[in-house]
């Protein structure tokens, strides 16, 4: 499936192009009376699951419940710092957040990306608040489920998609069964995610410590210059003295940690 402006063409691929190679937001050139696909365009970026091409930005949704897995948004924001995908928090259900809540996301994470607080019961204002920031954008929404991406989407195009619901457990119910492009009325491109989860989250230590990008304003100062900011004492390490200062998230830096540690072991087991 093709969209040309307004219109959605099913067309063949020609001669060695197949068409079940092209992913859900590549760029094509097209042969409209031949009714065929030409050429597929450079790819600035590309995940494999969910198969999708040339995304901007992604909105990394979170709310209260069900429980937010910070490790798991600190991985997906590695991975599109590396994908060069701009990352951006969207905490839904406001009205079920309590302050303590939203203070605490927004030490751990205004210092790196775009943080928005909408309430996708409140369609009106909740289309008001995102519009702006998906303007002339490929964005996707992602994040566990039952944390609101379908009712988000509902509130920007003014649908009625079917969404999830909580179990007894408190986990989410998926309801988004492929990835598929939606355009906004103000130019936008959107897509809802399903099985965010599969993506590939697995990582180099020299990763992982590129992306923690609060980090990068103290890395040219500590004592050593192969320091991890881990085995180093505080009096040597510039990361950690502005971790005492409050300029970065310790929860942040205890889940580095973790994720770096991690990475490290899983090297020497190759």
């Amino acid at each position: 499936m093709v969209k040309i402006d307004d219109k959605d063409l099913v067309l063949n691929g020609r001669g060695k192009l197949k068409t079940d190679k092209l992913l859900v937001g590549d760029w094509v050139e097209v042969n409209q009376t031949q009714n065929v696909i030409e050429k597929l365009l450079p790819r600035k970026n590309q995940l494999i699951r969910p198969p999708l091409a040339n995304v901007d930005q992604a909105l990394i949704v979170l709310a209260p419940i069900p429980k937010p897995d910070y490790l798991l948004i600190d991985k997906l924001i590695i991975k599109f710092i590396l994908e060069k995908i701009e990352p951006i928090i969207v905490i839904n259900k406001l009205d079920l957040c309590a302050q303590g809540f939203l203070s605490n996301i927004v030490d751990d994470y205004s210092r790196i990306c775009q943080i928005v607080v909408v309430s996708s019961l409140d369609a009106a204002p909740t289309k008001v608040t995102l519009l702006p920031t998906l303007s002339e954008k490929f964005s996707i929404l992602i994040g566990q489920s039952a944390v609101g991406k379908t009712s988000i989407l509902n509130c920007l195009l003014d649908t009625n998609y079917e969404v999830g619901e909580i179990s007894k457990i408190g986990r989410g119910k998926n309801t988004t069964r492929h990835s598929e492009i939606f355009t906004l009325e103000n130019g936008g491109l959107i897509a809802d995610t399903p099985g965010f989860s599969a993506l590939d989250l697995e990582f180099t230590p020299e990763q992982i410590l590129d992306c923690y990008v609060e980090f990068r304003p103290y890395l040219n100062k500590c004592r050593f210059d192969n320091c991890n900011h881990i085995n180093e004492s505080e009096s040597d390490c510039a990361v950690k003295k502005a971790i005492k200062r409050g300029e970065i998230s310790q929860t942040r830096y205890q889940r580095f940690v973790t994720l770096f540690n991690t990475a490290k072991e899983k090297e020497k087991i190759k």
